[in-house]
């Protein structure tokens, strides 16, 4: 593999250099810290009790909360495979040209992949003498079209589900077809996907528990199809009320599931002796699905998946390195994007590549610091926001106000496109945008076949009513 230097070469400008911040003095001389990166998936932050849902059980993960840091205000693109880009290289989506699910119907060939020449965080580490895993779902292109993958992207081992193969769709949870350390494998119905992977990682953690490593668990937890995990289903249905549907009954027990693994995670870096060694950070990767509602004490919120909204792309960020990150909540805007740089950071791991992501550790670390003024986002369709500590603009003029106050506010749909009030704040947000919406893909020498979706979920929605509307009335 090339090294990361001659990568960096290759690597089209106008991203901007992340340089990393200044970690305590006292823990520069010691090892440096272990990154566990755990993300779930179509896991928004409303489903988690430390986010104030009042049903789901999560105590784990309320546990990390309390310890460490949660970031009010951290953000993820509406999809899959664009989030996971944004982490491992830094870059915009509409940089990457990595807009939407890979998995097109429309690539008939399967070429479309993660290139192997952007530098990505593995790279980085994996450059910086760590030792560097990853296991559960890639969702960056297909194992058979690229055997390669996930090596020639920085890792040293790799235990992946297989969504597809021989152009059939292998099962998700019970029974997985993995792509492992090269080799595609298949299990029995006994063995449920997440445990697996799970167990993959933790082994890769006790064998390298003497040098720095970085551990990357992309779940497949909770992503549909809605089954029932092999355990903890008391627990799960410990909070639910009467009236719960069924839909949420399943996922809650998906995600009381995916809480206790992570607990797995924290329990073997405590019996490890790695705990102030080592940095946890948990995430998703989008908003929860649309069949999905949650309850945050009376207030009841649809699952925003593939919608440029608060819903959509709102994803929950705890971070927990004992004696490191002081506890407490941080208001701060953190971008997925933002992870590499900011990871890199921790670690004292000078970047030598470009990136769009900023290096926000000192937000991790409680510290002064230049933080994120904005969140912008692109999708497929030529779908953008950009949004502030309170408004949100899309590329079609629909302004929303979002203070952050409550839930209700947090998450209304109501536009102020209509208003002429709060002008200023329009303006100085579609300076922004313009400028957002200038970045196009700046390498050429790849191409990305379009899923081919047409944007906004609820944005299609909104216009097809509109539509009917106006034919209705014709």
């Amino acid at each position: 593999m090339r090294s990361v230097n001659a990568i960096v070469a290759t690597l089209a400008c106008g991203a901007v250099a992340c340089a990393p911040s200044a970690i305590d003095a006292d823990r520069t001389s010691a090892r440096k810290p272990n990154i566990v990166l755990i993300m779930a998936d179509d896991l928004g932050a409303e489903t988690l009790g430390c986010y104030g849902n009042t049903v789901n059980s999560t105590p784990r993960l309320d546990q990390m909360a309390r310890e460490g840091a949660r970031f009010e205000n951290a953000f993820a693109t509406p999809v899959c495979s664009p989030t996971r880009a944004m982490i491992l290289t830094g870059l915009h989506p509409n940089r990457t040209g990595i807009l939407e699910r890979l998995d097109s119907p429309l690539d008939t060939e399967r070429k479309n992949r993660l290139p192997a020449h952007i530098p990505t965080l593995a790279h980085v580490f994996q450059a910086a003498g760590y030792v560097t895993a990853i296991a559960g779902k890639w969702h960056l292109g297909d194992f058979q079209a690229h055997p390669d993958q996930p090596a020639s992207h920085g890792f040293d081992e790799h235990c992946l589900w297989v969504q597809y193969w021989d152009d059939e769709r292998r099962s998700r949870y019970y029974a997985p077809h993995n792509w492992e350390n090269g080799t595609y494998r298949t299990h029995s119905e006994e063995t449920f996907g997440p445990d697996y992977y799970s167990d993959f990682l933790i082994d890769f953690i006790e064998r390298n528990q003497d040098r720095p490593f970085l551990a990357y668990y992309p779940m497949n937890l909770i992503h549909g199809p809605l089954v029932a995990p092999p355990g903890l289903k008391a627990l799960a249905a410990s909070k639910y009320p009467d009236d719960l549907g069924t839909n949420e009954r399943q996922a809650g027990h998906m995600i009381t599931y995916m809480d206790a693994i992570v607990g797995k995670f924290l329990d073997k870096i405590k019996e490890l002796d790695l705990d102030e060694d080592t940095l946890v950070v948990f995430t998703g990767d989008n908003g929860t699905a649309g069949n999905l509602e949650s309850r945050l004490g009376p207030f009841r919120l649809k699952g925003g998946k593939r919608t440029m909204n608060e819903a959509g792309t709102r994803v929950p960020l705890i971070a927990r390195w004992p004696g490191a990150i002081p506890a407490g909540t941080r208001d701060g805007f953190f971008s997925l994007m933002d992870m590499m740089p900011t990871l890199s950071a921790i670690a004292r791991i000078p970047m030598e590549n470009p990136v769009d992501g900023l290096d926000l550790s000192h937000s991790l670390l409680s510290k002064p610091g230049g933080d994120r003024e904005y969140f912008s986002m692109a999708f497929e369709g030529d779908v953008y926001f950009v949004r502030d500590k309170r408004f949100r603009l899309h590329e079609d003029g629909r302004l929303y106000d979002i203070p952050v106050s409550g839930n209700e506010s947090r998450y209304s749909m109501e536009s102020l496109s209509g208003k002429s009030s709060h002008a200023g704040a329009r303006d100085r947000l579609q300076a922004v945008l313009d400028s957002y919406m200038g970045i196009r893909k700046t390498d050429e020498s790849y191409s990305i076949v379009p899923f081919g979706t047409g944007g906004d979920r609820f944005k299609n929605a909104r216009d097809a009513a509109g539509q009917a509307e106006t034919d209705a009335a014709r």
